[in-house]
């Protein structure tokens, strides 16, 4: 059976065949203020066996839901109100309630600006993908921080997984060294950028190896 979706509402291709139970051990939690790209994504983590999955509709609901709910691997939008998606991974990461710093936190998000994009390697985000991304794209993230999980390092004021896989080919990237700050994320919304990724360039900047 094959499911495909519009690239307009942020995903598109089908779903490649697993093994059987892949997923099915794995918590999945999905912070997303909209719920209609939350339901697209959860139908595809149930499509490729996925069966414990929780929804949270911001940042303030998702802490509200770890607390009870032992998350394996967490999707987050960044835009959303009360608490986006970096304040979420920050809390993760280094906030002294948080019930696992080390949870994976893969991003989707349709930013793809550079500053965006460093500021989410900063905050300790595990993946970063850029809408609209395929099935393949998300099932392959899924599959590197389940099967190969990343050393976790604390240099600084920085605690997150350790970018020392790949080494980063973006000039820009290495004569900037740390992120300048993000805009507002009320302003990602409208704005154009010029400096904007692609995904490949994306996983250089966070040190990753993926089949896109």
């Amino acid at each position: 059976m094959k499911i495909t979706y519009a690239p307009d509402i942020g995903v598109q291709g089908g779903v490649p065949m697993q093994p059987k139970g892949y997923l099915s051990d794995i918590n999945f939690l999905i912070v997303e203020d909209n719920r209609f790209s939350a339901r697209i994504l959860e139908n595809i983590l149930r499509a490729l066996g996925a069966r414990h999955i929780k929804r949270a509709h911001d940042g303030v609901e998702a802490v509200s839901v770890l607390k009870s709910f032992p998350a394996d691997v967490c999707f987050v939008d960044w835009v959303m109100p009360k608490m986006d998606g970096i304040q979420l991974t920050q809390y993760i990461r280094s906030h002294t309630d948080s019930p696992n710093q080390f949870l994976p936190v893969i991003m989707v998000t349709g930013s793809s600006e550079l500053e965006h994009v460093m500021a989410a390697r900063d905050a300790g985000v595990t993946e970063y993908l850029i809408k609209p991304c395929s099935v393949q794209q998300i099932l392959s993230r899924i599959k590197t921080v389940v099967e190969n999980p990343r050393a976790f390092v604390r240099k600084d004021d920085y605690f997150g997984p350790d970018r020392r896989r790949r080494k980063v080919e973006i000039d820009e990237v290495e004569r900037r060294g740390k992120a300048i700050a993000a805009k507002p994320a009320e302003d990602m919304r409208t704005e154009l950028n010029p400096k904007s990724l692609k995904q490949v360039e994306v996983d250089n900047i966070l040190g990753t190896e993926h089949e896109n």
